[in-house]
């Protein structure tokens, strides 16, 4: 029996996959690249049903096309893009056969997954979001089947599904608790969007999570505001922003490619493209963009001590904020806003940070206190994502996939947080040589544990 797509939009994704991939389009096209699918919670495996159901989902994905509605609504959305990028949009194919690999290890049931895509770079991006989420909605309709909320039952699935002889779905629990989460948010004042699509719980659960933040923004009139969702598909469908600009990938990208091109006559990489692929990423966004949509920059894909180096005007300037995404929240906050200080932005209220790291409602209400109280107050606006869309009884999956090389070089990432830290170690190796790179530890940064109750 044939499963029914959970996939069933190509906007069913971040808008930064859109995005970058727009830009990737514009400045390395046919590049090749591979990805690579981690899981940081590796005691959470799949067995055979659920292996099966996954490598179904993905091959349903090369059907998936932008519709002529799709292109439209991004038109009113991103129509800074250009019409030549739209009718490209048109021509994008998947094709899972050739450009994904999923190899299975066996012990004893249970099956852990390497999981890789390859080939073109503007094409392969796309991957990312939907394996993903597919991935975490597979544990949870196979292995994790009693979903609770404060032990209140939410579903029992059997076999990977809802069934008559269970009890039918509370989603309920799911829209309310969303609908308090809101309402605490707004009434302290947070601004905030929904960042959960990459490891919700279900697409249901992701859709009941949208109802509910909806819910509450319509009956309250708190100081706090939602600024829209990430997910392309429900901001069309709730009628709200789609918000985001880029990730880690691009400048991942970038700096493999350069390292390569600018290689030396050994034919060695050149390590030090990687010191300043920050600088060269933002050139060729902003390039792609304009400056009234530079967006947000995220500073700590080799170390937010690099980027700072290279963020210098005009981009302080094009960039409405920063957004943090690994290490220590408070120390970054009272850092950044000392930095944009130092820079002339003092008292500039459209300078903000938006914290995107594994944010829960307390998290976001503290880190607002702090920025509004530190000596160089700034703004704070919050990313929450999986808090909202995978908050259940048991724990989230913590999976990502980023990229592992592309045009020949390796793709590394040297975050705040040593335990996101990615790539080749010989490359990650170099790399922080140069850069004189401390490594940091904060007490939140265990990545096996991240929403831990």
């Amino acid at each position: 029996m044939v499963a029914t797509p959970i996939i069933t939009s190509l906007l069913d994704t971040d808008l930064y996959k859109i995005t970058m991939q727009a830009a990737i389009h514009r400045h390395y096209p046919k590049v090749p690249c591979e990805f690579l699918l981690t899981n940081r919670t590796p005691d959470k495996k799949l067995d055979r049903k659920a292996y099966d159901w996954l490598c179904e989902q993905i091959k349903s994905l090369e059907h998936l096309r932008f519709t002529d509605e799709e292109i439209a609504y991004l038109k009113t959305k991103i129509g800074y893009l250009g019409d030549n990028h739209f009718e490209w949009l048109r021509t994008v194919r998947l094709n899972p056969d050739k450009e994904i690999k999923i190899i299975p290890e066996l012990s004893g049931d249970e099956y852990n997954l390497t999981i890789t895509a390859f080939g073109d770079w503007e094409i392969v991006t796309l991957y990312e979001i939907p394996v993903l989420s597919l991935l975490s909605e597979c544990y949870f309709r196979f292995i994790d089947t009693k979903w609770k909320i404060d032990g209140k039952e939410v579903a029992v699935l059997e076999n990977g599904d809802f069934t008559e002889s269970l009890p039918k779905p509370d989603f309920e629990l799911v829209n309310s608790q969303a609908f308090a989460k809101t309402e605490k948010l707004l009434g302290a004042g947070c601004t905030f969007s929904e960042f959960g699509t990459r490891r919700r719980r279900s697409f249901e659960v992701q859709r009941s999570v949208m109802q509910g933040i909806m819910k509450a923004v319509k009956s309250s009139n708190f100081k706090g505001k939602f600024l829209g969702t990430s997910n392309v598909l429900f901001a069309k469908e709730f009628g709200v922003d789609p918000i985001g600009t880029i990730g880690h990938e691009w400048m991942m990208g970038v700096g493999a490619i350069q390292s390569i091109r600018t290689s030396t006559v050994d034919g060695k990489p050149n390590y030090d493209a990687y010191l300043t692929a920050n600088r060269l990423a933002m050139e060729q966004y902003v390039e792609l963009v304009g400056p009234m949509h530079a967006g947000l920059a995220l500073t700590d894909t080799y170390g937010t001590d690099n980027f700072l180096k290279q963020f210098t005007e005009p981009y302080i300037g094009y960039y409405v904020g920063v957004r943090q995404d690994s290490g220590d929240p408070k120390e970054y906050a009272s850092r950044l806003s000392a930095w944009y200080h130092e820079h002339g932005y003092a008292g500039d209220t459209k300078k903000l940070i938006c914290f995107s790291d594994s944010l829960n409602t307390n998290k976001c209400i503290a880190l607002k206190k702090i920025c509004e109280e530190s000596e160089c107050a700034i703004n704070s606006v919050f990313g929450i994502g999986t808090n909202l869309t995978n908050d259940f009884d048991s724990e989230p999956m913590n999976i990502v996939m980023k990229l592992l090389s592309c045009g020949g070089g390796h793709a590394i990432k040297i975050s705040d947080n040593v335990g996101k830290n990615m790539g080749d170690p010989n490359t990650v190796h170099e790399v922080k040589k140069r850069l004189g790179y401390v490594e940091h530890k904060w007490a939140g940064g265990d990545e096996s544990h991240r929403w831990k109750k």
